[in-house]
């Protein structure tokens, strides 16, 4: 089995300013090359809250290449292997809006995401953030560093593919109920769950408006507690909007179960709301539910 796994870390909101990039070659279910690279935005404007997280700022990258520099040096790779990522809606988005400000051809490859692979085959977490699989894991990471979190999803990926005997990338569709994304130079095509669901009671959307690339396209989502950041029936919108559904109470059809912040941090101190409870009940006997604050809510649909 062989692909690259890439992280990209970002500079502020936009998905085109990556400021760190990390590659990992696997070959035969051996990681044979790292690279990582800094490397300077376009504009070159960090917002405080992205350089919180990985530590890297505007004077940092003063003096490092921009991107398509950079992308010469690793596009060979790109072009001659399949790619994985850890939440692949992101770092594909990256590569393509970074790709596009430079008016770069998109390389002629697939692409899929441990993300969603580990949500169908590591069944008992309650969430699935990178630090918690890597954890569960054993797997040692410095979260927010780009080549870290690739070795980490190449790390990942390898176990999956082992445990669930994948020897060929095309067989990722068939074991992990997930399509292949693929980029080239005519466009992209995003790398999703096979089936999506869209039916919505209260409300009706133009499904030309739906994002695939979104972690909850297709997705049933389930709010509890008090959101400090929008009223409850904003935030169910902005999950309908973007190709996703809401419900009221969990089910064995929720995925992710959406925790206000204020009872976030109770659920640190041990507090356990009627849905919490329930969810883990539903977790216990292997549904795939997982548990987001409302901070992490926003910074996914932000991405979006």
């Amino acid at each position: 089995m062989d692909f690259i796994a890439i992280d990209f870390e970002t500079a502020n909101s936009n998905r085109n300013s990556p400021c760190e990039i990390g590659l990992v070659r696997v070959e035969d279910f051996e990681m044979v090359e790292k690279q990582s690279f800094l490397i300077r935005p376009k504009d070159n404007y960090f917002d405080p809250y992205n350089t919180f997280l990985h530590g890297i700022s505007e004077s940092t990258v003063e003096n490092e290449p921009e991107f398509d520099e950079i992308y010469e040096l690793l596009k060979k790779d790109f072009e001659s292997y399949p790619i994985i990522a850890y939440n692949a809606s992101f770092d594909i988005s990256v590569l393509r809006h970074t790709l596009n400000l430079y008016d770069i051809d998109y390389p002629e490859t697939n692409y899929s995401c441990t993300y969603q692979m580990s949500r169908e085959v590591l069944k008992g977490l309650f969430s699935f953030k990178l630090d918690s699989v890597c954890k569960y894991l054993g797997i040692e990471l410095d979260h927010h560093r780009a080549l870290s979190d690739a070795e980490a999803c190449a790390e990942i990926a390898i176990r999956i593919f082992k445990d669930n005997e994948v020897t060929s990338f095309e067989a990722i569709s068939q074991k992990f109920n997930l399509r292949i994304g693929q980029l080239s130079k005519g466009g992209y095509r995003p790398s999703a769950k096979k089936s999506t669901r869209h039916k919505i009671s209260d409300l009706e959307f133009d499904d030309s408006d739906f994002n695939p690339d979104s972690l909850f396209y297709g997705q049933t989502v389930v709010f509890t507690g008090t959101l400090q950041s929008m009223v409850r029936k904003e935030a169910q919108i902005k999950v309908l909007e973007i190709g996703g559904n809401c419900s009221r109470g969990i089910t064995v059809d929720t995925n992710y179960l959406i925790v206000g912040d204020q009872d976030y941090r109770k659920f640190g101190e041990g507090f356990k709301s009627s849905k919490m409870k329930k969810a883990e009940k539903y977790l216990a006997q292997g549904n795939s539910i997982e548990l987001l604050s409302e901070s992490q809510f926003l910074e996914m649909i932000n991405n979006d």
